[in-house]
């Protein structure tokens, strides 16, 4: 397969998730769940996870909202973290919690 071709395939994958990936976006936005208790962000993100075919540990590492996502085997091997729970004083209104 050459270039052209794999990125045809990762835009057309990228294209495909956009609208899901955008109402998760915005449903994680509305919790501003604070640190160790991103309980639904953390659901809805595994969830969506393993609906996409990544095996899901959950909870990981002994943290309740923390989540391991695998998919494949092999190399490359990539790592990323999350990082999605709300900041005080960032909400609407003052003394609430929002994201930065």
């Amino acid at each position: 397969m050459d270039a052209k071709t794999k990125k045809l395939q990762v835009d057309q994958a990228v294209k495909s998730q956009s609208r899901r990936a955008f109402n998760l976006s915005r449903s994680i936005h509305g919790w501003a769940e604070r640190p160790f208790r991103e309980y639904e962000s953390s659901k809805a993100l595994a969830a969506y996870l393993e609906e996409n075919g990544f095996q899901i540990e959950f909870p990981f590492k002994n943290i309740p909202t923390a989540f391991r996502a695998t998919w494949g085997t092999g190399n490359p091997t990539i790592g990323m973290l999350g990082e999605y729970d709300a900041l005080p004083n960032c909400g609407a209104e003052e003394g609430t919690w929002g994201h930065g």
